[in-house]
Parts: structure tokens; sequence; C-alpha cells
């Protein structure tokens, strides 16, 4: 008679593991269902009624402030210099956040502006998104931290909240002394350089503010800075 031994089921079992724990986390993260709209918002007001933006403010959340300078930057020949004026330039308070945060001269030209603010004594607070930042270099980090740069990175991995990994900060805030703020869609990288003149270089519009609004854009900051930190910054 003849007997055949069982094929070992380990490593089928294993990978029947493996691949539903894979599906579990890309549904959790990327499968999300689609927000729905659970109540219709009917406004009160005409919109060239001064009433319309109070109630405005009120559902959405900062109050709309008067007597704010803008001025648009286009592309990061316009854009970088600026920032780096203003970093430059800061005499108390820094705080940047990004998404992207990559190497290459203009990663360096951010990262020495900060650390040589910070070693003048200048509070430096730099929060970068884990996943975006991703390609810095660590000579970078290392230098700003040297310098006294504090970082933090936005929502690294965790078992606790492997299911939100895809909750990432796609906020780009620059505010200096609590007087200039910069926003808009450029990152720190080789891409946004330039003036769009090929397909390398990238097309993007930033914003130059002072005002009453930079004091909202520092609240942004921190509101983020508290969530992975627990801190609360104080000045301006």
């Amino acid at each position: 008679m003849l007997f055949h031994r069982p094929r070992p089921r380990l490593p089928l079992i294993l990978a029947i593991v493996a691949f539903s724990v894979a599906a579990t986390f890309l549904a959790a993260n990327f499968f999300g269902g689609e927000k729905k709209i659970e109540r219709q918002v009917h406004r009160a007001y005409a919109l060239e009624d001064p009433r319309f933006l109070q109630e405005l403010g009120v559902l959405l959340g900062p109050t709309f402030v008067t007597g704010n300078r803008t001025q648009a930057l286009l592309n990061g020949d316009a854009i970088f210099p600026p920032m780096l004026e203003a970093i430059r330039g800061a005499q108390k308070t820094i705080t940047f956040e990004t998404y992207i945060y990559w190497s290459g001269d203009i990663g360096q030209a951010f990262a020495s502006a900060l650390a040589e603010r910070a070693r003048h004594g200048v509070k430096t607070h730099v929060l970068l998104d884990w996943v975006g930042s991703a390609k810095i270099e660590d000579s970078l980090l290392d230098e700003m931290r040297a310098a006294g740069v504090q970082i933090q990175k936005y929502h690294p991995p965790h078992w606790s909240h492997l299911g939100r990994l895809n909750n990432r900060t796609h906020r780009k805030l620059l505010v200096v002394d609590g007087r200039v703020g910069f926003t808009g869609g450029v990152g720190i990288a080789p891409e946004w350089t330039g003036n769009a003149q090929d397909p390398d270089h990238w097309r993007d519009s930033h914003f130059r503010i002072e005002g009453p609004v930079v004091a909202q854009l520092q609240a942004v900051f921190l509101d983020n800075w508290i969530k992975v930190t627990g801190d609360v910054l104080h000045g301006p």
C-alpha cells in the first residue's frame, strides 16, 4: 500500500493570512465610503449682504477678517526668494509646515536658512508630512536639528492607526514672526524651481500675506503641531 505524505499547509495558511491583512489595510486606507451630505445648509442672506460672511464664518470656523494684503506669486523663481528672505529676516519665531520636502539645492537653501535663524535664537518649528518628506536627506534634518530647529513628522506609521495611514497633511504654511505668511501649492523640491520652463519644472502659485489673517494661518499650524506633539506653542 502506498502512502502519500500530506503537503505542508503552513506556507499556504501564512500566504492567505498575509493577503487578508494586506487587503484589509488597502481597503481601510484607500477604499472608504464616499462621504455624503447629511444636512442641507440654507443661506439666509444674499451674497452681497455683510451678514453672509458672518454666517459663513460661523459655519466654517475662522471668522472673515479685513485689512489683509496679499501678493500673488507664480512659479518657483517668484516664490522661493521672498520665502527665503522672510526666513532670513526672522527675529522671534518661524513656523513651517509642508507636505513635500525633498532634497536638492532648494531643500538645502531652506534647511540652511532655517538652521541659521535657529542658531541666532529664533524659535523655529518645522512640521513635515511623513510620506511627503520621505525623500529628504538625513543630512538636511541633522543640520537643522543640530542648530536647534524643532522638527516633527506628521502621522508616521503606528499600530494604533494603521487604518488611517492615508491621513496626510497637504498644507503648505510658512509664518514668520506672526507678521508675514505664505501659503499656496509649492513644495520644497527641484521640480518647483525655475519658471515652468519645461515638463521637469512645475507651474504653481503661492501667496505672500500680511494682516490679521496671518494669525489664522498660525493657528492652523498650531492645530497639527498639537496633534503631533501635544505641546502648545506661545509667542508671535
